[in-house]
């Protein structure tokens, strides 16, 4: 059997990963089973080296470089159905699997190819709606390829269409795939009482990679962390997309006599040089490991991380709603401190004070219940079956 995966064009690691692990750990050992990414050369040559096979055309690569940068979501969206339904015509497929591919009911539905798409909490949202913040969108959109106007605040019930073409009706259905993974847990990423075709949603557990530093970042970290030995050690980040400052947080810990990892390059005073230590691309896995305290934006597989490795958490605003949700579901269940944005509370600073006192106090989280949530995490990941997936779509 042929499927076409797809992540989104423009999601970097974010959306890659994900499929990249289902593939690695449910799909490469299937004999029955042919399964090919659609992607740029750049990203094919890195996934030809871990045995994936790619669709021998270059998805959003040099050619498009250009398209990107005008900003010319016409256009834009024109390559992509272009695109994708040229690799439709190679692949051939009879399933379709994807993560924010918006337009791929194009030629998964269109041709009545069944269609597995992995979603989050921004599209079926199930926080409460005094809660949310209507001046938020999704985190898509701060990247500037997606229109506002043609994101609603909630896709599962939207009868709005991604894109503005000839195909509207199938852009509506994105939302609606014949099958639905999500990549966590049901104690976080809550489902809405009153949603369709539940039993068409999988619980995967997080897919995200168990990674470890190279040789040149293991030299690196282990002067780092000799030279700090004596400090608590503070990792900021917030992932490879979003570009929320986070000067000010460096800085208050610094000034505190921690010694911080990061991935958020920014100036930092001399006399702090040897208590920072920064890399744009970290193992995130590990640095929880040795970290005492984790800042993070949210990300879908960034929260994962301190849950797992039983660390305390704080989240920082992005104004970005599918993070915000997860963020304040964390801070429920007592696991997460959240910090808003400054321009949703000018408190904000104070709120993080407070989040850092209690966390100095160790009162910040209840690990009673984050060891629930692991034990969940793990019994989640033990329990999913891809198989079990495809077969729902294909009935």
């Amino acid at each position: 059997m042929n499927i076409l995966t797809i992540p989104y064009f423009a999601g970097g690691l974010s959306h890659l990963i994900p499929l990249y692990v289902l593939h690695h750990k449910y799909l490469k050992n299937n004999t029955d089973v042919k399964n090919q990414f659609l992607v740029n050369n750049n990203v094919q040559n890195s996934l030809k080296m871990l045995s994936i096979d790619c669709v021998p055309m270059d998805y959003f690569g040099k050619e498009a470089k250009e398209l990107v940068l005008s900003n010319d979501y016409s256009k834009i969206g024109e390559y992509i159905i272009e695109k994708e339904q040229e690799a439709y015509k190679k692949v051939k497929p009879k399933l379709v699997i994807e993560d924010n591919a918006f337009t791929s009911p194009l030629i998964a539905e269109k041709n009545n190819i069944p269609r597995i798409s992995i979603q989050r909490t921004g599209i079926f949202r199930s926080i409460d709606k005094r809660d949310r913040n209507t001046n938020h969108v999704h985190s898509l959109q701060k990247g500037g390829i997606i229109k506002k106007a043609k994101i609603p605040s909630n896709l599962y019930n939207s009868e709005s269409s991604i894109l503005n073409d000839t195909n509207a009706d199938f852009s509506k259905q994105y939302a609606a795939p014949k099958a639905k993974i999500i990549p966590g847990i049901p104690s976080i990423e809550c489902l809405p009482d009153d949603i369709e075709n539940r039993d068409s949603y999988f619980y995967s557990g997080p897919l995200i990679v168990m990674d470890k530093p190279s040789r040149n970042l293991t030299e690196r970290l282990s002067e780092f962390l000799s030279n700090n030995k004596k400090k608590p050690i503070v990792f900021i980040t917030t992932g490879t997309v979003d570009k929320t400052l986070t000067e000010n947080f460096i800085e208050f810990f610094l000034k505190r006599n921690y010694a911080v990892i990061t991935t958020c390059n920014c100036e930092i005073n001399e006399k702090y040089e040897q208590a920072v230590f920064y890399n744009k691309l970290l193992p995130l896995h590990y640095i929880c490991s040795i970290s005492n305290l984790v800042i993070h934006q949210c990300g879908s597989g960034m929260y994962h991380y301190p849950i797992m490795n039983r660390v305390p958490s704080l989240t920082i605003s992005t104004q970005c709603y599918d993070r915000e949700d997860i963020a304040l579901r964390l801070q429920k269940l007592g696991i997460s401190g959240h910090i808003p944005h400054p321009g949703d509370n000018a408190n904000y600073w104070d709120i993080f004070i407070e989040m850092v006192e209690k966390f100095e106090k160790n009162t910040l989280v209840d690990f009673y219940t984050m060891d629930k949530l692991r034990t969940e995490i793990d019994e989640t990941m033990s329990n999913f079956q891809m198989e079990k997936v495809i077969q729902y779509a294909l009935a």
